[in-house]
């Protein structure tokens, strides 16, 4: 009891006589392949993103942390000191495990963990740290047995970072009989991607699955969720679809932020390396990347704004609003 007291913000309630305790809570939304690139409508489809959220400020490159009203967006190095453009593996490697992983490697790994990162993720994973940490931690995204059973068997690794953080961590995967009751959300938001592939399940609007969200929150301290559209489209050069992921974003995030309880709650969102903020290539950007943090709590946005250079520096961050640390010399296997 007193460990899980330590994460708590109390007051005292002097016309009740009775203490009241806020647990933090957090969603880590991570967005693949959005990078902040230039105010230019016709080069950038996502410098409109999160615009409401953002005072109206646009989703673009920024010297430094652009502070508004609840919230802070926040650049952030993708590269790292490693020559190249950044690449998935590496890239999310070093968020969900603060490990600079390019550069623990050598290069900028594309798809797929390779074995050392894979034994990386299942020493490091954020969500195993918070674990053991008495967090009561879980990922939102909806998955099927076939995503298992079709990689499971492979010569070589096909799970992704975000599959293989949730595994290191212990928590069980959601699947149907979850999102049947309200409390798993599918990578695309709204159901298209799953459908295409066969499966019988309705189409639903953004502000459905956010409503789905926020069942998982109250139930949980923090919350990961992956969405992958935008690297999708972002590699076809796709305006349109990227646009559309734009709008399913906003609405999503929208309705999720004006019905949480923003006392004790706050929402984080991070990226790997740009792509879709840049439709005159096909390929991955060296942009930086954002840290957005919404969050009414001045003392948070004013961490993760003095906190976050660079990926690595997202793991320790979160670590610190939970008011936790790894040790100093946390072994690490190799």
């Amino acid at each position: 009891p007193g460990e899980r007291l330590d994460r708590t913000d109390c007051s005292f309630d002097r016309s009740a006589s009775i203490m009241v305790f806020t647990m933090k809570k957090l969603l880590l939304f991570f967005i693949d392949g959005i990078g902040l690139g230039e105010d230019d409508e016709l080069v950038n489809p996502l410098r409109d993103l999160f615009s409401g959220l953002m005072d109206g400020h646009r989703f673009v490159r920024c010297n430094g942390p652009l502070f508004f009203q609840g919230g802070v967006l926040v650049p952030t190095d993708p590269v790292m000191g490693v020559p190249g453009v950044p690449q998935s593996a590496t890239g999310q490697t070093s968020i969900f495990t603060g490990v600079n992983a390019q550069k623990r490697i050598g290069y900028h790994l594309t798809g797929f963990p390779n074995g050392e990162l894979k034994i990386i993720i299942k020493e490091r994973s954020l969500m195993k740290a918070l674990v053991q940490r008495g967090i009561r931690a879980t990922a939102a995204n909806l998955y099927s047995q076939e995503f298992f059973e079709k990689r499971r068997n492979s010569s070589r690794n096909l799970f992704p970072v975000s599959t293989l953080t949730i595994q290191a961590s212990g928590t069980a995967f959601r699947y149907w009989q979850d999102y049947r009751v309200g409390r798993a959300v599918f990578a695309d938001i709204t159901n298209e991607l799953i459908r295409s592939r066969g499966y019988d399940i309705p189409l639903i609007e953004p502000e459905a699955a956010a409503a789905n969200m926020l069942n998982i929150l109250e139930e949980f301290d923090f919350v990961f969720f992956e969405y992958f559209m935008t690297d999708l489209h972002g590699h076809k050069r796709n305006r349109a679809e990227t646009l559309r992921c734009a709008e399913i974003l906003s609405r999503f995030t929208e309705s999720l932020w004006e019905k949480a309880d923003r006392r004790n709650t706050a929402l984080l969102i991070v990226s790997d390396h740009g792509n879709a903020e840049d439709m005159s290539t096909g390929g991955h950007t060296a942009n930086p990347v954002p840290t957005l943090l919404l969050s009414e709590d001045r003392d948070v946005q004013r961490l993760f704004a003095d906190s976050v250079i660079d990926l690595t520096d997202v793991y320790k961050t979160v670590l610190k609003y939970f008011d936790t640390e790894l040790p100093i010399q946390q072994p690490l296997l190799s």
